[in-house]
């Protein structure tokens, strides 16, 4: 009896110390661009980019729950990041009050914060705990939450946020395909 009692505890006990794993590490001063995007929006005009997302929202994050990339990431599912956030103001779309959003870009274990370019513009950053953001999101088809490529840590402030609500009332499809 005792040992048919080991091995399921000795599972359990396994499988449980694996998912504690660190998931959240802290950065230390050094960037680098590991991937190389083209957008079918210009980047650098936001009344385009606006028009392609569909959500902008104020939102506060209340946890950084996974910024842990590998080494040598992929674009794709590898290389996301995971925040809780609170939705402070819908600017663009309808949100409840707390969402889970993913984001391309981490860390490396060394502390190398790993960041997208592409040829206009380059990801100024990540959003960090407890900071204050005007998030652009793209809603999946499972409606899970895609923070854009760039402008997800640029800080709150009604300056900015007056910016972005011109953006949203005046934005321009762009001529490339969503």
């Amino acid at each position: 009896m005792r040992k048919m009692l080991v091995f399921p505890l000795c599972l359990f006990l396994t499988l449980l110390l694996a998912g504690c794993g660190e998931k959240v590490v802290a950065w230390n001063g050094e960037t680098e661009y590991y991937a190389h995007v083209t957008l079918a929006v210009d980047e650098t005009n936001l009344y385009e980019y606006v028009d392609a997302v569909g959500h902008v929202f104020v939102g506060t994050v209340e946890k950084v729950e996974q910024n842990l990339v590998p080494d040598e990431p992929e674009y794709g599912e590898d290389d996301l990041s995971v925040y809780k956030i609170r939705v402070d103001k819908n600017i663009r779309g309808r949100l409840g009050s707390h969402v889970e959003c993913a984001k391309h870009g981490g860390i490396r274990q060394d502390g190398t914060m790993l960041l997208l370019q592409s040829d206009n513009s380059v990801d100024t950053g990540l959003p960090e705990e407890g900071g204050q953001y005007i998030f652009l999101a793209y809603a999946g088809r499972d409606g899970r939450l895609l923070l854009s490529e760039f402008f997800d840590n640029r800080p709150y402030s009604d300056d900015l946020l007056q910016e972005y609500l011109d953006y949203c009332r005046h934005s321009a499809p762009s001529d490339g395909e969503k």
